[in-house]
């Protein structure tokens, strides 16, 4: 996890913000990483997390902080498409972020004041859709989704709050070179569909499922793998109408599901069973779902497995070896 420059960076603050200042020290959350102004952002990220109640409703909202400074050219963020930009700097901070919905609208935050609203041509409440405008834009994007998640999207990745913890996955790059140092000769670049689809399409909804992406030619190991569904679809990875019926599906099925080279769907609703050696070898991890799919990854070398828990966290498995953080030092080892 990346230590967190929190309590070195912010000052003196009232005691709500200075909790809250204090928790992401404590925990280690990069949460303000990359805010250009960090005092501004714990700003925002504390509204998110208690805003404003009216009539026991409890809003969405959404907000951009980009780099400064920010560049507009004809009421538009440049390098992002399909929004307008509606300035509203004579509003109260308050009661400009009643427009922000955080879906298609979210305000615009530089230094203490909210000076514009971004309405965009298209619902951008998904965190993969995030996760982009973040690398386009820069700087931080804070929003609290329908479902009650906190999520903070930055050049460290995303930190979200379910109401009970904390979490922070690292951008997918940092995973891709983890896996690297553990499965060397496998083609890890390909994961890269999957990877996404488990930590910001499934983990994002809390969807718990087993992926194992085979990106070879070599047979699946015999009589590890039950199919309990006996016929599924040939769907993408690569389209987003396909990529929400996989996971439409997943939430509703038992077993692991199987993704080619291409990242295209196999096979779904698929038991696993591990050999001896596997039980012999890999110690029990988590609960059964974590513990069946890394003994599978012992039996089948030549696989990547992919598990999301149902409260988020992303496990990536390889050869037996389970790794579910970037850092090399807090690898835990099934």
């Amino acid at each position: 996890m990346h230590p967190s420059r929190v309590g070195r960076e912010l000052p003196v603050l009232p005691g709500r913000l200075q909790r809250l200042a204090d928790e992401l020290e404590e925990e280690g959350l990069p949460a303000l990483d990359g805010a250009p102004d960090s005092v501004g952002a714990l700003v925002e990220l504390a509204y998110a997390l208690r805003p404003q109640l009216h009539e026991g409703r409890v809003p969405t909202y959404g907000v951009l902080i980009p780099p400064a400074p920010v560049v507009f050219t004809d009421d538009r963020i440049i390098g992002v498409d399909s929004v307008d930009l509606i300035a509203v700097t004579d509003l109260d901070v308050q009661f400009a972020r009643r427009f922000a919905d955080g879906a298609t609208s979210f305000a615009v935050r530089t230094s203490d004041a909210i000076t514009h609203l971004a309405c965009f041509g298209r619902n951008m409440a998904d965190e993969y859709d995030l996760v982009g405008l973040q690398a386009s834009l820069g700087g931080l994007i804070i929003q609290r989704h329908a479902a009650g998640q906190v999520r903070v999207f930055g050049p460290a990745g995303v930190v979200r709050w379910n109401g009970i913890v904390w979490h922070h996955d690292a951008p997918i790059d940092a995973w891709i070179r983890r896996l690297g140092t553990v499965a060397g000769d496998i083609p890890i670049e390909g994961v890269r569909p999957l990877l996404r689809f488990a930590i910001h399409e499934l983990g994002g909804r809390r969807i718990g499922a087993t992926l194992i992406w085979r990106p070879t030619d070599h047979p699946t190991p015999d009589r590890r793998l039950e199919r309990l569904v006996h016929n599924a679809p040939r769907l993408r990875l690569d389209s987003v109408g396909e990529e929400a019926a996989i996971a439409q599906a997943l939430a509703q099925t038992d077993g692991a599901a199987i993704f080619d080279g291409d990242a295209s769907l196999v096979a779904l609703g698929i038991r696993l069973a591990s050999s001896t050696a596997a039980d012999r070898t890999v110690g029990a991890m988590r609960g059964m779902r974590h513990t069946s799919a890394l003994r599978y990854s012992f039996d089948d070398p030549h696989s990547v497995v992919i598990v999301v828990s149902e409260d988020g966290p992303v496990t990536l498995m390889h050869g037996g070896r389970a790794v579910t953080t970037v850092d090399p030092s807090d690898e835990r080892i099934g």
